[in-house]
């Protein structure tokens, strides 16, 4: 008939740091919650920079930052006792695909190339003549 004020109290607690973390409840919530960003991507400045980033996460947290300097990125961990783990570092390669102007020669540029090789071909021709 009444409802128990301790258990009414934690309730609203818990609707409260749902809201807080997006509406995620503690059943709902990730294994593992990242490190709140300041923006898309974090970026240091070599593995010192990661090292100084670890050391401010969150416990039971993964997060992954990008060195300003190299094409590498870090996968930097943290344990559930705040223990900052083997920072994992990964090289990468951009590609950037070539434009449609790199693919493919104009029709004014093959037809330059052909008028080449024909002049080539003639001037082949008349020297094994002669």
């Amino acid at each position: 008939m009444f409802e128990n004020p301790y258990t009414q109290n934690l309730q609203e607690q818990i609707g409260q740091l749902s809201k807080l973390l997006g509406g995620q409840t503690a059943n709902t919530m990730p294994e593992i919650m990242p490190a709140p960003a300041t923006n898309k991507f974090d970026c240091v400045d070599g593995i010192e920079g990661a090292r100084a980033f670890q050391q401010k996460m969150l416990a039971s947290t993964k997060h992954i930052v990008w060195d300003s300097q190299k094409d590498v990125f870090y996968v930097l961990q943290k344990d559930a006792n705040g223990q900052a783990a083997r920072i994992q570092i990964c090289s990468y390669t951009v590609e950037v695909e070539p434009t449609m102007e790199e693919k493919y020669v104009s029709r004014d540029d093959f037809n330059a190339l052909v008028a080449k090789l024909d002049s080539l071909i003639k001037q082949k021709g008349a020297k094994s003549d002669g």
